[in-house]
């Protein structure tokens, strides 16, 4: 009886062994986003070009591949699928809560037209800010909760990118967008140079969220340092800062205009922003942020993103010097930052 019993049991461990083995996954993921030539098709040969020379796999569909995982106990194939999930994140903390509705590219036209854009996209972008994976669709429609449903151009994770309405851009809406977005990947990236930005924001740690000094900055808004003007020329932007509230306090017609410039309206626009950024550098801040800006110190993460703005805008270097070169609080953490997305990303700055 007792053998009866052993040979038994040892015939179910035998069967569970055998049925758990028949369940083992059997796909290969070596190769997943491995993207192949084929000469006689254009969409699969640019996407193979994309794929060699940029190390990025291009998709039309959220669904990367479908394989044999096993079959079930009648016999029926169970597949595993490979998604492009624009949700996903490394915690609960860092996924994303939304609805994505895609709409995909059916024509060979339009998908060469978007693997077009994304060879801009790639070319234009600093290899440490390229995704693995790109999805191009038609367009994109988010429902991220209490905003409804939106039409939305780009999605991105750490990653992943999906972009959405880029196949019929003008050259000047296609290069805008680029720009944009690689500013955006640059201010999430720098977020993973920690020892960078713990030394940035530790200049200036003493004074994250405080009143300015005398309760205020001097007269003048943001306006005196980053609106766009033509100091020469005070009519080519008539309502502008400098024209309206320096030019026009000067202006009489029987006087040349040039004068007027030269001798009242520019040596009022440099005073009014010398002592602006006299109290803003003074504490090694740029500028105030947000609608307390006048009032009050930025916190630490308006801070960088004030910093970072003005970096990589154009001309930001030369900016930096024209205001800031006397302040060496800012300055150095300008060099902190600048270093750090040159050399450790890649960016090119101008």
């Amino acid at each position: 009886m007792k053998k009866s019993v052993f040979y038994i049991l040892m015939g179910l461990v035998f069967a569970a062994c055998e049925k758990e083995d028949a369940l083992q996954p059997q796909i290969d993921f070596s190769n997943l986003y491995e993207i192949t030539d084929d000469p006689n098709d254009p969409v699969q040969s640019l996407r193979y070009d994309l794929y060699t020379d940029y190390n990025v796999s291009v998709y039309f569909t959220d669904t990367v591949g479908q394989f044999l995982l096993s079959y079930d106990i009648d016999g029926n194939p169970v597949y595993e699928y490979e998604l492009i999930d624009l949700n996903w994140g490394f915690s609960s903390s860092s996924a994303e809560d939304r609805d994505i509705e895609y709409h995909f590219l059916t024509s060979d036209e339009d998908k060469l037209k978007a693997l077009e854009f994304v060879r801009s996209f790639v070319d234009s972008c600093a290899q440490s800010l390229r995704p693995l994976t790109m999805l191009v669709t038609d367009y994109m429609i988010v429902d991220a909760g209490s905003e409804g449903p939106t039409r939305t151009t780009e999605l991105h994770n750490f990653r992943a990118m999906a972009w959405g309405d880029v196949i019929d851009l003008t050259e000047e809406e296609r290069a805008e967008l680029i720009e944009s977005t690689c500013k955006d990947l640059v201010g999430e990236k720098i977020q993973n140079f920690t020892d960078v930005v713990y030394q940035f924001q530790l200049v200036s740690d003493d004074y994250y969220n405080n009143s300015w000094p005398d309760g205020r900055l001097p007269e003048v808004d943001t306006r005196c340092i980053l609106e766009e003007v033509d100091e020469y020329n005070p009519f080519a932007y008539m309502n502008s800062w400098y024209t309206q509230e320096v030019f026009f306090n000067y202006y009489n017609p029987s006087v040349p205009i040039e004068q007027t410039v030269e001798e009242y309206a520019l040596p009022e626009a440099n005073r009014r922003r010398e002592a602006y950024c006299a109290v803003c550098g003074a504490w090694g801040f740029v500028y105030g942020y947000g609608r307390m800006a006048t009032y009050t110190a930025p916190s630490a993460d308006d801070d960088l993103d004030c910093y970072l703005e003005r970096i990589l805008s154009d001309g930001g270097a030369a900016w930096f010097e024209r205001y800031y070169s006397a302040y060496p609080l800012v300055m150095k953490k300008y060099e902190l930052l600048r270093d750090a997305i040159e050399n450790e990303m890649g960016v090119k700055l101008n």
